[in-house]
């Protein structure tokens, strides 16, 4: 596998991710006599806040298996701000990690033995069942317990965080990180692009852009507001250039995908969704210059779409 293959998995995967910072609120003072519930809620919250503090520590010390082990057994005795912080720093870490992992992976041995047993899609506990070696059902295993899955592109199998692993905090973490969580499941779940090819149908990149604009009207001071802008740039791209094994504009003719003109048209009908959204309102500008050039890529087409969403 050439380095370069190797460089652009790992920084498609790698995203700057900021971390909130609040203020716990203090126990009682000593002074006050503390009995039966108050007493019991002062334990409670003594023991939540060394909970907090040994699970950061885990994070920055420990492999993100153990540590997320750790916040899996104990989130419910944190509070929710507490919760919060700790699954999005279980993120960041497991984000850190990827690096190191997919180099393990990229192993001579563990690679070949992978690209022979791994089947697209299918979970990692999947594949470990698959082997009885040792070597690659270690490695496998501490991909599992870090909350990572496989995927393949461009000729490697590799580690993508698996978000499916984080539904099990959502009740116990603020409302945006759940949202959050929400659309990174989609996310790893059904990769949107493979090799250069968009593995989704035109529609279902007009959902998540939906999804994604939603959450960052919703939660405009949210921790990961920033990267969600990231991914609502990256869908109108999408929309608006499509990839190089899944052009938008057909390379014999130039003419739009027929697909995509059926997905913008259905996303488009309902006229009230369209006044209600900053992204269909882009999306109906783009289409009517479609219409006009009756679906064709030509300058006023090419010109329109480097205005309306630059690649640089």
């Amino acid at each position: 596998m050439s380095k370069s293959s190797k460089t652009a998995i790992t920084a498609i995967l790698a995203l700057a991710l900021s971390v909130q910072t609040g203020v716990i609120a203090s126990a009682a003072p000593a002074s006050v006599p503390q009995t039966g519930t108050a007493a019991l809620s002062s334990k409670a919250t003594a023991f939540g806040n060394a909970v907090y503090a040994k699970a950061n520590k885990l994070l920055k010390e420990a492999d993100v298996a153990y540590a997320k082990s750790y916040i899996t057994k104990h989130i419910r005795s944190v509070t929710p701000y507490q919760a919060t912080m700790l699954v999005l720093r279980l993120e960041n870490a497991a984000k850190d990690a990827l690096s190191a992992k997919t180099e393990h992976v990229f192993q001579i041995g563990i690679q070949d033995k992978l690209m022979k047993l791994y089947k697209y899609g299918e979970p990692i506990q999947t594949t470990l069942n698959k082997t009885k070696d040792e070597t690659l059902r270690k490695e496998l295993i501490n991909l599992r317990d870090s909350g990572y899955r496989l995927h393949t592109s461009e000729g490697v199998v590799y580690p993508i965080i698996d978000y499916t692993t984080f539904k099990s905090y959502k009740p116990y973490i603020q409302k945006d990180a759940q949202a959050y969580i929400d659309i990174m499941i989609v996310e790893s779940e059904k990769p949107a692009v493979s090799d250069a090819a968009l593995v989704i149908p035109w529609s279902e990149v007009i959902e998540r852009g939906i999804a994604q604009e939603a959450f960052i009207n919703t939660y405009p001071k949210s921790n990961r507001v920033a990267d969600v802008k990231l991914k609502l740039h990256f869908t109108e791209s999408s929309l608006f250039y499509g990839y190089n094994n899944t052009p938008l504009f057909k390379y014999e003719d130039n003419l739009l995908d027929p697909e995509a003109r059926q997905a913008l048209d259905q996303a488009l009908k309902n006229s009230e969704a369209v006044s209600n959204s900053s992204l269909l309102k882009k999306l109906k500008s783009w289409s009517d210059v479609l219409e006009n050039n009756k679906d064709k890529l030509n300058q006023e087409v090419e010109q329109y779409r480097a205005k309306a969403v630059p690649l640089d």
